[in-house]
């Protein structure tokens, strides 16, 4: 539970039309006023975050569908920022819920849509969201500053923390991943939920995958079944691998790449 859970919880939902289970599930909990196709975008978030473990830091513990309430709400909670400064300078980052004005003011009463960060810009000028309701799809989008109010900031729980173990002569506390026990988990691995994984560090490479955006973070379990393999292929491809070097089996290169990029080692 943290803010790496609710976006990928709101992410799940990605290429989602409409009618959809999330307004079938906000009217089941609030009513026939919600019966039918009714605009979603604040129910996303609120699904969302029920999903995550995380309803009381993104909702304040009410489901919301009007999002001038929600910012509202933010704004009591002393964690409204409204964007009158510029990208940079706002400081919106991961996580953030954001919420846009077609007409361009800063005014939680003019507010239309909601979304949630997944991300901003290296040149500071567009922020990338996951946003439901957008052209009656959850889809992904890129905004710019005119078209954003400002956002609310969730106090979401910390990552977990994980043990890390020393890479021998290096003194280093980065964890450590075995190659040949990798590849061993991802060959013979299938799902296998409940029961002991083969290869417990896998888990810090599905990690990495999942911060990648190439596997969706409830297929991070340690268990190196198809899932796994599947986004580890995609990652081999965005490294430019091609045929049976990109068939999800991790190599040495790709692996040594992946672990510098998300904080763990690689040994034989």
């Amino acid at each position: 539970m943290s803010v790496e859970t609710m976006v990928h919880a709101v992410e799940r939902w990605i290429g989602t039309g409409e009618p959809n289970e999330i307004q079938r599930w906000y009217e089941q909990r609030n009513g026939s006023a919600y019966r039918g196709n009714w605009p979603w975008c604040d129910a996303t978030m609120t699904r969302a975050a029920i999903e995550a473990g995380e309803y009381d830091a993104v909702c304040f513990g009410t489901d919301f569908a009007y999002t001038v309430a929600h910012a509202q709400r933010f704004k009591e909670a002393g964690a409204w920022h409204a964007m009158t400064t510029g990208i940079a300078k706002s400081g919106i980052r991961r996580g953030d819920i954001v919420f846009f004005d077609w007409d361009g003011s800063s005014s939680i009463g003019a507010i239309d849509h909601v979304g949630i960060v997944t991300g901003v810009s290296a040149d500071k000028r567009y922020v990338f969201t996951v946003e439901g309701n957008t052209a009656n799809v959850c889809a992904r989008r890129v905004r710019t500053v005119q078209e954003i109010a400002g956002f609310g900031r969730p106090a979401y729980k910390p990552e977990p923390k994980k043990p890390t173990t020393t890479s021998p002569g290096t003194g280093s506390k980065r964890p450590q991943v075995s190659l040949a026990k990798l590849v061993a988990a991802f060959e013979k691995d299938a799902p296998k939920k409940g029961t002991p994984v083969s290869y417990a560090p896998t888990e810090y490479v599905e990690d990495a995958l999942v911060a990648e955006g190439l596997l969706a973070k409830r297929y991070a379990d340690g268990h190196a079944g198809t899932a796994t393999r599947s986004g580890y292929a995609l990652l081999q491809q965005r490294y430019g691998y091609h045929g049976d070097d990109a068939n999800g089996i991790p190599g040495m290169a790709s692996l040594k790449r992946l672990g510098k990029a998300h904080g763990f080692d690689v040994v034989a």
